[in-house]
């Protein structure tokens, strides 16, 4: 199958596959989340890095086809990277990526301050899906057979199309394209009836996410002032490596 992008230097060309559920002429928010981990996590570095948190801030919808990539390093230092990564389109900023990183190591750590094996295996069956297009058309889901009590959902996500043809799509990617669904498994509003766009996107990660399968647990506070905060904790077959949070502007369809 063809992959989500095609990248040309300082540029990407977003197909239709990319497409989100508000607009078949915008871009999912986890094509945008997968595409910036990317960038971010592949910049050049004095040291072995890892991403430790990246916030997208989507400041307009992020149109399919050509987009200009813009990176601005903020800090090089022997511990942390900042960097900016910006999509535009038609000369207009529709997304900026901020990306921290810090340093690679390798310690001997207690066993008590470890996170817990994830406990929540993956049903056999495939969840039904209704929305199987663009972004969503190769999307398995799997229920997880039990979730976080302080959670109202618990998912295993797996993407089939691959973002590159000739780069693969790396598990920190997945990771940043599965926080993007925290509004719609977290959310109890009506699809049909409802529209809970989120205008950004948090991510933050203890460790590097490992696998195919991301598993996210999801809840949502909502208020009747129109505005909103989904949130979630993500997994691996490890245990739980990062957090994921949404702010949402909550409309009337």
């Amino acid at each position: 199958m063809d992959p989500y992008f095609e990248l040309k230097g300082d540029k990407v060309i977003a197909n239709d596959a990319t497409a989100g559920p508000w607009d078949p002429t915008m871009q999912h928010g986890g094509s945008v989340a997968g595409l910036i981990a990317h960038i971010v996590d592949t910049y050049p570095s004095k040291v072995p890095m890892q991403v430790s948190r990246l916030t997208i801030d989507l400041k307009r919808p992020v149109p399919l086809g050509e987009l200009d990539i813009r990176t601005d390093v903020m800090r090089e230092g022997r511990n942390i990277q900042a960097l900016d990564v910006t999509l535009i389109a038609n000369g207009k900023e529709c997304a900026r990526g901020s990306g921290l990183r810090i340093r690679e190591a390798e310690f001997d750590m207690p066993e008590r301050v470890l996170p817990a094996e994830n406990p929540h295996a993956r049903k056999p069956a495939p969840m039904p899906s209704r929305y199987n297009e663009g972004f969503n058309e190769h999307l398995t889901l799997h229920e997880a057979i039990s979730k976080p009590d302080h959670m109202r959902t618990a998912v295993w996500f797996h993407h089939a199309r691959p973002y590159f043809a000739a780069a693969p799509t790396t598990p920190l990617m997945r990771a940043a394209a599965t926080g993007d669904y925290c509004n719609g498994f977290g959310s109890r509003l009506d699809f049909n009836e409802w529209t809970y766009i989120n205008a950004d996107l948090t991510l933050q990660f203890a460790r590097r996410p490992v696998g195919e399968w991301i598993m996210l647990t999801a809840n949502a506070w909502i208020d009747k002032n129109g505005s909103g905060l989904s949130y979630g904790e993500l997994a691996d077959e490890k245990g739980f490596f990062g957090r994921a949070s949404q702010c949402l502007v909550i409309g009337k369809r």
